[in-house]
């Protein structure tokens, strides 16, 4: 395949080709092999590169920093040669159509935010040129997708402020809030006609309505969603919710049960700034007295 020969990839003849584990030994799943093999048959790499460089341009494709309790922080570097071991030939790509896709993972942890782009690229994303995949069976966008998650899991860990909240995310409180949320302040007000306006811009930018529902009452097992937690009724988690609560999902995203990525991507790690999650948080809060 052009721009895809082995030869060209690969650090010398003799270096040992794509070994099928991660650069610590332990062994990726059969699922992911096949779907960084459908990546390379539908030429991803022309658009996508996994190389995140030291240019100040690429600061948004880091994997995240994190500062953990002693003070030392994590994340927020560019890409090193030993985030790729045993990844060969490295999918480094050429040009960016479209974004790195290195840290996807940490970035957007949904298998089923990525299955719908890839079937409808501008439900999720209304500004992307990217190509409907929508002919690959189904099986194909499952592989694909975990194979865009875990590209995240060749690189060294990154700690996240995300938790698992529970099956469902309207029962849990704020005695799991991170300490860093528990004393924010929302700037804004619920009365704040143009905060609210920002906030409903935000959701369609965002395609925020492709998880939780055009009537924004969340998603569910009989919706055809994965696996709990679930998208949010955000009527109901306007109600029960503190403002705090909210900003910290919006900005963190939550965890599945496994430790593993769950349906909401942390928009703080997206881009969106303090500002924006506030104006989702009051939106949410809003909402939350309309019914």
């Amino acid at each position: 395949m052009p721009l895809m020969q082995e030869d060209l990839y690969a650090a010398s003849p003799s270096s040992p080709r794509y070994s099928g584990m991660f650069p610590d030994g332990k062994p990726i799943s059969p699922q992911v092999a096949r779907g960084r093999e459908i990546y390379i048959r539908e030429g991803c790499f022309y658009c996508h590169t996994q190389q995140v460089r030291t240019l100040p341009n690429d600061a948004a494709f880091q994997a995240p920093a994190v500062t953990l309790d002693d003070g030392r922080v994590v994340g927020g570097r560019p890409t090193r040669p030993e985030d790729y071991g045993n990844d060969n030939p490295a999918l480094l790509g050429s040009q960016r159509t479209g974004p790195d896709l290195k840290y996807v993972g940490h970035r957007l942890p949904s298998k089923e935010w990525h299955i719908a782009h890839l079937i409808d690229p501008r439900s999720t994303e209304p500004n992307s040129i990217m190509p409907s995949y929508a002919h690959l069976p189904p099986d194909e966008l499952d592989a694909l997708a975990e194979y865009l998650l875990v590209l995240r899991d060749w690189a060294v860990p990154v700690q996240t402020l995300a938790k698992y909240p529970g099956p469902n995310i309207l029962e849990a409180t704020d005695d799991i809030l991170p300490d860093e949320y528990r004393d924010l302040q929302n700037p804004y007000s619920i009365d704040d006609a143009a905060v609210l306006a920002r906030a409903q811009e935000l959701i369609e930018a965002n395609g925020c309505l492709q998880c939780h529902g055009a009537d924004m009452r969340g998603m569910t097992a009989a919706d055809g969603w994965g696996s709990p937690p679930y998208p949010t009724n955000w009527f109901e988690a306007g109600k029960v919710h503190s403002e705090q609560f909210i900003f910290w999902v919006i900005s963190e995203g939550t965890l599945k049960e496994d430790g593993s990525g769950s349906g909401m991507p942390s928009w703080r790690l997206n881009g969106l700034s303090d500002e924006d999650r506030w104006a989702l948080t009051t939106y949410i809060k809003w909402l939350g007295t309309q019914e």
